[in-house]
């Protein structure tokens, strides 16, 4: 089965349009003007929907108390409203007005209907409104926008079935001419004004705010119902006039002088930019010549380091050459000073000793022999001298002293003459205290009594030569 647009059209606007949710949410902007809308004292009070489509506002006449009539051609359209318990007149909506009495209607709407009918009819649609509504009765009028650059050149087109644009000031016109007094235009279903510079914001203006307009009138133009006038509801509901070339103007010129000032202080900052640029240019120049030559004296006093570092290298192993050789000489010096001391140690313990003894009992018979001669040289004299001695007192009391000083020499005295027979004996002298030979040797070692005072003193340099070597060793 072939099918044509209509039968296309549900699809389509489901897709271009939006959802029945999205589109019944839209539509809650008129609500505060459905609360003016005289009520019949007595019976429901009408509204009439023609292009009703799938019924949207139907329902939302129906939850404001209104008893709600839906009329379109496409019964495909009105089916999801014929579904939901809505009234649908399958019936064009000239004829099905031209039925109605006059006065008879509170409301009458048409969203997105008159866009699609030539415009004759819309002038003769327009009339059978006027005289359908009632005295205070209103007029809803909703259309696309093609003050909106993006409506008007693009999505417009999107729906084969639309005649031509209906610019507001146009449609204001037409609602005027049929005997409406009361007019307002609201705009609506685009996107908020933002905050942004001039530019943004006249883009925004003509491409996103109020797609569509809705052309709202009533059939009396009461002056006493001035704060729930048209004009007071669109003043605080509706959005910005995509065209508003005005402001648009006003807003690029705004610009434009942005521009020229920012340009002007571009100028300045560049200049200046400019020649801080040039001096810092300047200043690096300079700084990169101290840099090379702080680079190339750096790299000769490495270089000089690293000359100076191999020479204390090569200085560094010779001395270690030679501190190992030393080390080995020294080792072997101390070995053989070890091995010479323990030699000489044994050998003087062993040798020295007997040697020097030997030494000294020679040298003392030499002396024994030359003192032997002495005695039989001098011993006539010491027997004449002994004898004057005794013959005169004073002498004799001072050789007496004298030999009781030296006890020795006394006893050899005593001897000398008792071998002689002189008479010195009989000298009064007292002999000497017991133990004082004894006593005058007791510090002499007993191996070198045979010595005589002279052979210790030659005995005691020897000794001390030996320990001084040893010393030195």
């Amino acid at each position: 089965m072939k099918k044509n647009f209509d039968d296309l059209y549900k699809a389509f606007e489901d897709r271009f349009r939006g959802s029945r949710e999205l589109v019944k949410g839209r539509l809650e902007i008129y609500q505060p003007l459905l609360a003016q809308v005289p009520r019949q004292p007595e019976g429901p009070t009408l509204a009439i929907d023609l292009g009703c489509g799938r019924g949207e506002w139907l329902e939302i006449l129906t939850e404001a108390g209104l008893e709600a009539v839906g009329v379109d051609l496409n019964g495909g359209m009105a089916q999801e409203a014929i579904e939901r318990g809505l009234r649908i007149e399958l019936r064009d909506a000239i004829e099905y007005l031209r039925e109605q009495p006059d006065e008879t209607a509170a409301v009458i709407s048409a969203f997105h209907m008159v866009e699609h009918v030539p415009t004759d009819y819309l002038i003769e649609l327009l009339n059978e409104c006027r005289r359908v509504l009632a005295e205070d009765g209103l007029l809803i009028l909703e259309t696309p926008n093609p003050e909106n650059i993006s409506v008007g050149t693009h999505t417009f087109y999107l729906d084969p079935t639309h005649k031509s644009p209906l610019p507001p000031s146009l449609l204001e016109f037409l609602v005027e001419q049929v005997g409406f007094p009361e007019i307002a235009i609201l705009r609506l279903n685009g996107s908020p004004m933002i905050e942004a510079g001039p530019t943004e914001r006249s883009v925004h203006l003509m491409f996103e705010v109020a797609r569509d307009y809705s052309c709202l009138a009533r059939k009396r133009d009461d002056p006493a119902r001035e704060l729930k006038s048209l004009a007071a509801f669109v003043q605080t509901a509706s959005q910005q006039m995509p065209a508003d070339v005005e402001q648009i103007k006003g807003w690029l010129h705004f610009a434009d002088d942005e521009i020229a000032k920012n340009s002007e202080t571009v100028k300045g900052v560049i200049s200046s930019t400019t020649d801080q640029l040039r001096e810092l240019t300047e200043s690096l120049a300079t700084q990169l010549e101290l840099i090379r030559a702080g680079h190339i004296a750096l790299t000769d006093t490495v270089a000089s380091l690293g000359r100076a570092v191999a020479e204390r290298d090569a200085e560094v192993a010779r001395l270690r050459r030679n501190l190992a050789d030393a080390g080995a000489t020294t080792t072997k010096q101390l070995a053989e000073r070890d091995a010479e001391i323990a030699r000489l140690n044994a050998s003087v313990t062993r040798r020295a000793p007997m040697w020097v003894l030997g030494w000294l009992r020679s040298k003392a018979a030499g002396v024994k022999r030359a003192a032997d001669n002495a005695k039989h040289l001098f011993r006539p004299f010491a027997t004449q001298a002994m004898l004057f001695v005794v013959k005169h007192p004073r002498l004799r009391t001072h050789a007496i002293r004298w030999l009781k000083a030296n006890p020795a020499l006394l006893a050899h005295a005593r001897l000398f003459a008792a071998s002689r027979g002189l008479g010195v004996a009989s000298m009064k002298i007292s002999a000497p205290p017991p133990g004082s030979l004894s006593a005058g040797l007791a510090g002499i070692d007993p191996s070198l009594r045979g010595l005589s005072a002279h052979g210790r003193r030659i005995h005691a340099q020897l000794k001390r030569a030996v320990d001084m070597k040893r010393q030195s060793l």
